[in-house]
């Protein structure tokens, strides 16, 4: 072993990776686990190298992390019990679930139902949590990128949650999927098909129209007379007055010194789940021509 090779000890082990004394012992103890070899033992006190303790964790957030296509399309609303909920994490046993309730509250989600059968998640609640659940020595990995989806094409076209959560504005089809669960989405309708493909469960579509309506709706996509003319925003609107910057520009429209745009002619919607932002838009030549006006002796 390289003579600077770190070592740590179960405690620091428990302080810089957030987990417990217990979890330690039965890991080092189960030859399968991954856990890497004592490296030195001083009477009772047993330390291991500091780069793979690093490794064995770094491997195993990015295997709990991980969620496989089966899970993303399944019924998100469907109810699974601890032993379910314990599998689809990749946890070997259901006492981490209880540990985690147990030893950090507020931590992990509470049961969306608990009746005779048990406590009881829905799928699409525990997915949420496992691709964005905080941690002290986690770092939360980049989502899957998004298929571009354009609105135009086809209307009848069946389109899958990855082209419903580009064209709806969500940043993932975990985030996608947890608000439609949630009933967040009141704008988009039951699914339109079920595509079944092999022995997967059946997999939700949606006519393009129908999504493009939803996202217009939600304003993720802009009203349709607003697409074919050429707007502009305040920086481009502010040149174009001869306005300093975007700020003196804005600052006269507040004030009441531009009657002639008090109303835009449409607005550019910011994508994003918690909800439509909304910035102004003018059409270029109407500011042109107010230019050509104000100019004028």
């Amino acid at each position: 072993m390289p003579q600077a090779a770190r070592l740590v000890d179960t405690a620091q082990i428990v302080e810089e990776f957030d987990t417990s004394r217990p979890r330690i012992s039965v890991w080092s103890n189960n030859a399968d686990s991954g856990f890497p070899s004592v490296a030195r033992t001083t009477g009772r006190k047993r330390f291991w190298r500091h780069d793979q303790v690093a490794a064995f964790f770094a491997e195993r957030a990015t295997r709990q992390r991980k969620l496989s296509a089966a899970v993303l399309e399944s019924d998100q609303d469907e109810l699974l019990g601890k032993a379910e909920v314990a599998k689809l994490l990749g946890y070997t046993r259901v006492a981490t679930i209880d540990a985690y309730r147990r030893d950090r509250p507020g931590y992990f989600p509470k049961p969306d139902q608990q009746d005779t059968d048990g406590q009881q998640w829905r799928r699409g609640t525990i997915v949420a949590w496992a691709t964005s659940r905080p941690g002290k020595g986690r770092r939360r990995s980049a989502p899957a990128s998004l298929p571009q989806t354009s609105a135009h094409g086809n209307p009848d076209e069946l389109l899958g949650i990855s082209e419903a959560a580009t064209l709806l504005g969500y940043s993932s089809v975990a985030s996608f999927l947890s608000a439609l669960s949630q009933g967040n989405i009141p704008e988009l309708p039951q699914p339109e098909a079920l595509k079944k493909e092999g022995r997967a469960r059946p997999r939700k579509k949606w006519r393009r129209a129908t999504l493009v309506a939803a996202a217009r709706q939600r304003g993720t996509l802009p009203p349709p007379y607003q697409e074919d003319d050429d707007m502009v925003g305040a920086s481009e609107a502010a040149q174009i007055l001869g306005y300093a910057n975007t700020s003196s520009f804005l600052s006269a429209l507040g004030h009441g010194t531009l009657p002639e745009l008090d109303e835009p002619d449409g607005f550019k919607y910011r994508r994003g789940s918690a909800g439509p932002p909304r910035q102004q838009r003018w059409k270029r030549l109407r500011l042109e021509a107010l230019a050509e006006r104000r100019a004028s002796p």
